[in-house]
């Protein structure tokens, strides 16, 4: 026994792979642990060592301090801590110019100075009294104030890509069903809770009882996960450089999702886990994660970990959150491979093997087929964020792809705040008896949110001039997301805010990887506080201190609206949320889910609440006849900014054919890139996903999910018309027999 006492197993075979954590060249450096004397005593004295075994653990407790704080080598606890880090390539900026300066075409047309309705702008006709009234619209600062976004608290990230086309895609279609109902004169009142003419969507079936029990671990295992409560992460029992980057971050109490969930992933088993907004689910995958490579064979580089993503943006947040949490692990390296980033840099870091690679599916996959030093055949954890958008059809082909490649035996980790797909969709993923743990209802508002709802009725050509209304009474360092259904939309509307006075950013699949980049990095440094934005945004990006969610178009469902309204209000913080609700049945129906999601969930007086926003009708028709009388300069703004693209266009093709005929030899010896699907392929299935984008109703996706599991079975009953067909076409086949 005395030569083996201090042995630590680990996944490598051999001792010399273990780290030395203790040494001081690595993480004891800072701390210095006195021995007691009973320890002591317990080396000399081999005969008492059973004896002994309850007092070392006593000692033990006195010495793990759950109080500790870790010296950082002069560095401060980032106690205010301010959000991630929004980076892309680190390669040397080129003086080129890349893109158009939209900001300075509308200052040359009068736009970006001071708000409008300050005073009567002399294209339009006002009488002295509606002058008067663009003077008071600081009277409802108060009520708007928002209390309660203290920096420092534990707000860890999430998980909003993944395929490149699909980002490319985010424009939902308009929604033509309208209510009909009559206006009324007192049209600023809150919503009544008994809105009428909403149409409930067809619930899908439930997985049945004996389908959950033969699929999931046992119940009992996700119900004593949750009971744990962690009140540091020291209780978790992680080594000393993870604690220690926790500790930079000034993160000292883990979240319910990751006392949850971070014993379990520790143990190597698969895990489906969903938690509302902000609850630290990037974390709870993240550092587990790390706690194992801390015992990774370091002779060969090999890579041991793929987090999938949906988005771009998401991936290079998760990328930050994980080199934040590893800062203090040695020999530990990421990887970024997302879409609209130097590809060869990219292919270059990926030589080199990184630990933890972060992806989006259509880029990984590029590069498992075209980038020859890169492989998967390590990999050891699968980790997929915002699963349930990643188990959407759209991206189903490039999921199956990577799976295909990567190996079956593996740890896989689903994370997401909506995490309610059913077991057909997950068997996929060779999960083996995967643990569920569900933190919060998958349909619920975060804790402290409220909810404001206007009502539009009939007056869609008014809602750019309620949204300056409403921008208007916040001040300059308030962040403000405002989602649309449109990248056009997004991007005219920040031309006409810009002419009214206001500097906005956008956000979509338009731009191009750099310009959405800049996007949120000058939305979180509030260079821009308010941002235009698709779906996009929707999912998983954690800018600390969003104060107000605008949905100035509603989603297509109530989950879409429950990721919107989750970018603001996280971490246990406060928020607020406004929406313009139409008359349409879908917008009734979302409104519906939220006020019942509230009523349901109603504990304590800290609870989302729903509420109707009351909007003054006067101010906003004179604000829309300024906007009206700027259609003209928006036409101008707009053609000039596509001449100056087509411009930067031209320019970049020329410098594309003198690299073609300088480095000619170079790029012709390259090897084609090839892809999973041919051109035909793509093309037939996108057509083939247009003509079924169609919404089934239950009874055809029936059909259609039998068809799918049984192929020889017949799945409709016969008609009266098909026996009649079969009897004729029996009776023509026998031959009367001929007379002699």
């Amino acid at each position: 026994m005395g030569k083996f006492d201090d042995f630590v197993p680990t996944i490598s075979d051999s001792e010399e792979d273990i780290p030395d954590l203790d040494s001081e060249d690595e993480v004891d450096k800072q701390v210095e642990v006195k021995p007691t004397k009973k320890s002591k005593k317990n080396k000399k004295s081999k005969a008492n060592a059973n004896a002994s075994d309850n007092e070392d653990e006593e000692d033990l407790k006195k010495d793990l301090n759950p109080e500790f704080r870790f010296d950082l080598d002069g560095e401060e606890s980032n106690l205010e801590f301010q959000g991630w880090d929004f980076k892309g390539d680190d390669d040397k900026k080129v003086d080129i110019k890349k893109d158009v300066d939209l900001d300075g075409i509308i200052r040359r047309k009068g736009g970006l100075g001071q708000l409008a309705g300050s005073k009567v702008e002399e294209d339009v006709e006002e009488e002295e009294e509606e002058e008067e009234n663009f003077d008071k619209e600081e009277q409802d600062d108060d009520d708007l104030a928002l209390d309660g976004f203290g920096m420092g608290h534990n707000a860890q990230v999430e998980k909003d890509g993944a395929n490149e086309e699909e980002e490319d895609e985010e424009e939902a279609e308009d929604d033509e069903e309208e209510g009909g109902e009559e206006e009324e004169d007192n049209e600023n009142n809150a919503f009544d809770e008994n809105i009428d003419g909403g149409e409930e969507e067809s619930k899908e079936d439930e997985d049945t009882a004996e389908e959950i029990a033969k699929f999931y671990a046992p119940q009992e295992e996700a119900d004593e996960a949750k009971k744990q409560v962690h009140k540091t992460f020291n209780s978790l029992e992680l080594s000393r450089p993870v604690l220690k980057g926790l500790a930079a971050l000034g993160y000292s109490k883990p979240s319910p999702i990751q006392s949850a969930t971070i014993p379990i992933a520790l143990l190597g088993k698969d895990i489906i886990a969903g938690a509302v907004t902000g609850s630290g689910k990037t974390a709870a995958y993240m550092i587990p994660v790390i706690e194992r490579l801390l015992y990774k064979p370091t002779k060969v580089a090999a890579t041991r970990v793929i987090v999938l993503t949906p988005t771009r943006e998401l991936a290079i947040q998760v990328g930050d959150v994980g080199k934040k949490i590893g800062k203090f692990v040695n020999n530990l390296s990421f990887g970024l491979a997302v879409g609209g980033l130097n590809l060869r840099q990219q292919e270059q870091d990926l030589k080199q093997r990184p630990d933890i690679v972060i992806a989006t599916p259509g880029r990984i996959i590029d590069h498992l087929r075209n980038s020859p030093s890169f492989n998967v055949d390590n990999v050891e954890i699968l980790i997929v964020d915002e699963a349930d958008r990643m188990l959407e059809e759209g991206f189903q082909k490039e999921l199956t792809e990577i799976l295909d490649i990567l190996p079956t035996k593996r740890q896989t980790l689903l994370f997401s705040a909506t995490m309610n797909s059913k077991i057909k969709s997950l068997i996929q993923l060779s999960l083996k008896k995967p643990v569920r743990i569900m933190i919060d209802p998958p349909k619920k508002a975060a804790t402290g949110l409220t909810q404001e709802f206007v009502r539009i009725r009939k007056r869609d050509h008014l809602k750019p001039s309620i949204l300056f209304n409403i921008l208007k009474k916040f001040t300059k360092d308030q962040r403000i997301v405002i989602f649309v259904a449109r990248k056009e939309q997004a991007h005219k509307l920040r031309i006409v805010l810009g002419l009214l006075g206001l500097k906005v950013s956008e956000l979509h699949g338009s731009l191009t990887q750099e310009q959405r980049l800049t996007s949120v990095n000058n939305f979180k440094n509030l260079t821009v506080p308010i941002l235009i934005c698709t779906d996009l945004a929707s999912r998983g990006l954690d800018i600390p201190k969003i104060e107000v969610v605008i949905n100035f178009d509603m989603p297509k469902n109530f989950e879409i609206y429950l990721h919107r309204v989750g970018r603001t209000a996280r971490g246990g913080r406060e928020g607020k949320s406004i929406s313009f609700v139409g008359e349409s049945s879908l917008d009734r129906s979302i409104v519906k889910d939220a006020i019942k999601s509230v009523e349901e969930n109603r504990i304590d007086s800290k609870i989302a609440k729903t509420v109707g926003r009351e909007v003054n009708w006067k101010e906003v028709e004179d604000i829309n006849k300024i906007i009206e009388s700027k259609e003209s300069t928006l036409e101008e703004i707009l053609e000039e900014e596509k001449a100056e693209k087509e411009l930067l266009t031209a320019e970049m093709e020329l410098r594309k054919g003198e690299n073609l005929m300088r480095f000619k030899d170079e790029i012709n010896s390259r090897p084609k890139r090839t892809w999973f699907e041919s051109e035909k392929d793509k093309k037939s299935s996108n057509i083939g996903s247009k003509l079924g984008a169609k919404k089934l109703n239950s009874k055809k996706r029936k059909q259609k999910e039998a068809r799918e599991d049984t192929n020889n079975k017949r799945l409709y009953k016969k008609t009266k018309t098909d026996r009649v067909n079969d009897q004729e076409r029996s009776y023509k086949k026998q031959k009367p027999k001929k007379k002699k």
